[in-house]
């Protein structure tokens, strides 16, 4: 299969999981003058029977994603 392919559905798969993540967050419907720490509290991390680990697990994977492309560059540049 042509790698290009391969990397487009990778990336298109990513960009799936993005969007399914965000969509998935129960944000706080009051407006942003109103929002307390309490409700972003809640929000990112969730309640007592509510884990919300959505935001966390995507800031986790955006770390790993720039951990890997910083690892594939400083390959590449010592290969030269």
């Amino acid at each position: 299969m042509n790698q290009n392919l391969v990397r487009a559905v990778a990336v298109a798969a990513m960009a799936l999981l993005f969007v399914g993540t965000v969509l998935m967050i129960d944000w706080p419907s009051s407006s942003i003058d109103k929002t307390t720490n309490d409700e972003v509290a809640k929000t990112m991390f969730g309640q007592a029977n509510d884990m919300g680990y959505g935001l966390i697990l995507l800031f986790i994977g955006l770390l790993l994603l720039v951990a890997l492309l910083g690892g594939v560059f400083l390959a590449k540049e010592e290969e030269e």
